[in-house]
């Protein structure tokens, strides 16, 4: 379990950074199945590395993903972020290609979505590792950082906190801080789930939807395949419980 420490962190800051939370046999687990699905949905060919390949689902698609979802060191720590009652909201898979610019995840400012990165390829400073700009998940900043990050300055000289990982870290991110890659290998691997707090308005139900629709658009848009539904039955009939209760509004919203 997390401290109080690095849960105020996180709120103030925007990301968490924790180091070494699973050990190599078991990235050398978590690479394989990784590797394994993004290559089947290219139907083996090479990786072309001409544009980013993302694959929507995989967490729902391959078991040992599923059960990292329901892993105490991920499941325990995003509970004590979002607090009880959060909810599943997608995962992806991507093979990423050149540099990232300066963005969030989408500006949901009201009902603050959480991804959780799991690189499998070393990243640092020179080599395309994650930079963040600590507190831009709020206001006033989120919105006093968007002309600079869309300026013509060099990306690498916007103020930022390079965080540098090696597989088996995990970073805990608000979707809205302001992030970016620089200098990175083409085809370098990003597992990521994503989870969202208890809905507790139709507001963020119909946020919840839109994200739904945009997991859809980007099946259609970044995938090899496209299977034309967000879940699989296997995820949103788990029989393992923190599976079902976080699958539970979108079984409610007869969403798949």
């Amino acid at each position: 379990m997390i401290t109080q420490d690095q849960k105020s962190f996180f709120h103030t800051f925007g990301y968490l950074f924790l180091p070494r939370l699973f050990n190599e046999e078991e990235m050398a687990v978590i690479s394989e199945r990784f590797d394994h699905w993004l290559d089947a949905e290219r139907d083996d060919a090479p990786f072309p590395g001409e544009s980013r390949q993302s694959l929507y689902s995989i967490a729902e698609l391959e078991p040992r993903f599923t059960d990292l979802v329901a892993d105490d060191r991920i499941y325990n720590t995003v509970e004590a972020l979002l607090g009880e009652g959060f909810l599943w909201l997608c995962s992806e898979g991507n093979l990423h290609v050149g540099d990232t610019q300066w963005h969030p995840d989408g500006t949901r400012l009201n009902y603050r979505p959480m991804k959780v990165h799991l690189y499998l390829d070393p990243l640092t400073a020179d080599a395309g590792c994650l930079r963040v700009i600590p507190g831009s998940h709020r206001l006033p900043y989120h919105d006093d950082v968007r002309p600079i990050a869309q300026s013509d300055r060099p990306g690498t000289e916007i103020p930022s906190c390079l965080v540098e990982s090696k597989p088996g870290d995990v970073l805990f991110a608000d979707m809205n801080t302001w992030h970016a890659s620089f200098g990175g290998h083409v085809g370098r691997r990003q597992l990521a789930l994503n989870f969202v707090p208890e809905p507790t308005s139709e507001v963020h139900v119909q946020m919840m939807k839109d994200n739904y629709d945009g997991v859809l658009r980007n099946i259609e848009n970044l995938q090899y395949s496209q299977p034309g539904r967000a879940f699989t039955d296997a995820f949103l009939q788990s029989e393992n419980p923190r599976i079902s209760r976080l699958a539970s509004k979108w079984v409610e919203l007869g969403l798949e």
